[in-house]
């Protein structure tokens, strides 16, 4: 078995943050893998392959693997291929620690064009260059291969672990570059709500099939079915436009919705303004700007959305709601998703709320 003591004590002087998390790593071999991986918290790796390399590659494949235990990735992963949103992390982690001077092993996942984005950004990015069939058999190979893509990574241990990390290098003025775009959970407590969007939303970005051309999963047979053609996105987003509403904040957050949207391609989205009753509905389609007026100001009352989408609406799989949380709220809970988007914390009877903070970049 190596040492890694050596290259861990450097880490910790040079780059004080991923050496307290690499501090925290069980070191175990096996050679039944090509290079390395991670299980939980358990780093392991291939002998023969860490002979080859040099103590700052080492130090790489250590960095990545601890990074992999805050990203989060697994609660984060939505409705997404296991196999490509863990490579949509692998090359966010990269460029992450390229950028901040490491030196990474010959063989890596990387590719520069992706610098500076999140994870759910690069998924997007990447779904379009590869077939459902391809996505598929990536996905089986990597469970037979026990990649353990779906496990748990952030236990409580780990949550401690990656706080001190961080609260470490931002004593020693170290911050590593690039790091609020890889973890939810940034400094103080302060949740990075366009990254929280983002991969909810992403979660909810369903396919449209169509018969040509045809899936080549089972040409070969003569048998013909649908391809996954393209990707639409369908949300329905209310507007509390009682008095209390900051403008502002609202602002910040269509502009997030419409550069999601964008991101993304297609979409058709179902906005709603309302305050005690609804006041306007409005259907927005692809490259349309999203336009309201906040009608309305008198109280807040949150069951008119709901009934509205009962009656009217094709039912969603996700309500956004901005609001700021203070109104009547329906007895019943709905069977789609309601992500509530407030510039402060409260108590909700369901759904989750996602708290916007306007001085966030």
């Amino acid at each position: 078995m190596l040492d890694f003591s050596r290259v861990k004590s450097k880490l910790l002087v040079e780059h004080p943050y991923f050496g307290t998390l690499s501090s925290g790593l069980e070191i175990v071999v096996n050679d039944n893998i090509e290079s390395f991986t991670l299980h939980g918290n358990r780093f392991e790796y291939r002998e023969d392959f860490f002979n080859t390399l040099s103590d700052e590659q080492v130090a790489f494949s250590l960095s990545n693997a601890a990074l992999h235990t805050v990203l989060s990735h697994p609660t984060r992963i939505g409705n997404r291929s296991p196999w490509l949103w863990y490579t949509a992390c692998e090359h966010a982690i990269n460029n992450m620690l390229i950028d901040n001077d490491f030196t990474p092993p010959s063989k890596i996942t990387y590719d520069p064009r992706f610098q500076g984005q999140y994870a759910e950004e690069i998924y997007e990015e990447l779904l379009d260059t590869i077939t459902r069939e391809d996505l598929n058999d990536k996905d089986n190979d990597s469970r037979r291969n026990d990649e353990s893509l779906d496990q748990k990574l952030q236990s409580a241990q780990t949550e401690q672990l990656a706080q001190n990390a961080l609260e470490k290098a931002e004593n020693m003025g170290s911050l590593p570059e690039g790091l609020e775009r890889l973890i939810p959970m940034i400094s103080k407590g302060v949740v990075d709500w366009r990254s929280e969007l983002r991969d909810v939303i992403g979660g909810y970005y369903v396919s449209d099939y169509a018969m040509m051309p045809p899936s080549k999963k089972l040409l070969y047979a003569g048998i013909y079915l649908p391809s996954a053609t393209s990707r639409h996105l369908e949300l329905v987003i209310a507007i509390d436009s009682s008095g209390s509403v900051d403008a502002v904040v609202l602002a910040q957050f269509i502009a997030e919705i419409e550069l999601i949207c964008e991101l993304f391609g297609s979409y058709s989205i179902e906005l709603l303004v309302c305050d005690d009753r609804v006041r306007s509905h409005q259907r927005f389609t692809n490259g349309e700007s999203i336009e309201y007026s906040l009608e309305g100001g008198g109280g807040t009352d949150f069951t008119p959305v709901f009934e509205f989408i009962e009656m009217q609406l094709t039912p969603p799989k996700m309500l956004l709601y901005f609001t700021d949380l203070d109104g009547k709220f329906p007895f019943d809970e709905p069977f789609y998703d309601t992500l509530w988007i407030a510039p402060h914390l409260a108590e909700v009877p369901f759904g989750r709320v996602v708290v916007m903070k306007g001085n966030l970049l």
